[in-house]
């Protein structure tokens, strides 16, 4: 069985194909990159490779959410099934962000994105004791939310109406449902 997999070393990368026990390497310039972002790098190799007309499905193997949630928010985009194979300790399991992508809405795949930035990725902080997954479920709640990080993934600007949904958010995610001065719930003054 032929088998292909990505190696990428800083700017450049490589295709490695194995059959009957040799290895080619060929240059894949259109996926040279000096992004130092790795989660948005390897969405970017996941539509590539789907685009590849002996690609079947897309595997990508990661511990880190961010990795499951960047393709699921461009599975639009991705034009094979893509499964998302993870493991924690001896706990191994394979997610196909292809399907779950289908019973999600658009809405709340494209605000994904700014959630992803605002919560924390390689190059922001996250918010200290709050993780990802309940950030994402405050999200797939609230509308507005969804829209207002839809916006944050996508503009360079952020609006004062904006600015006050997210201190709203701020404040719900470290359980002050009815405050939205992220100081005082920061200093624990509420």
């Amino acid at each position: 069985m032929n088998k292909e997999l990505f190696f990428v070393n800083e700017e450049i990368c490589e295709l490695l194909t194995g059959n009957q026990g040799s290895v080619n390497s060929i240059p894949v310039p259109v996926l040279y990159s000096s992004h130092e972002e790795a989660d948005s790098r390897i969405t970017l190799h996941c539509m590539y490779a789907s685009q590849q007309p002996t690609t079947e499905r897309v595997i990508v193997r990661s511990p880190d959410s961010d990795v499951f949630l960047l393709p699921l928010s461009f599975s639009d985009t991705i034009s094979k099934p893509l499964i998302f194979d993870t493991s924690s300790g001896n706990n191994r399991r394979q997610l196909n962000i292809t399907d779950l992508a289908a019973t999600i809405s658009k809405r709340l795949r494209d605000a994904i994105i700014g959630l992803h930035a605002f919560t924390g990725c390689d190059s922001t902080s996250c918010f200290a004791g709050k993780g990802k997954l309940k950030a994402l479920k405050m999200l797939q709640g609230d509308q507005d939310h969804q829209d207002t990080f839809s916006r944050i993934g996508t503009l360079e600007t952020i609006s004062g109406q904006d600015m006050q949904v997210i201190k709203t958010f701020v404040c719900q995610l470290y359980g002050k449902t009815s405050h939205t001065n992220v100081d005082k719930v920061r200093y624990d003054k509420v």
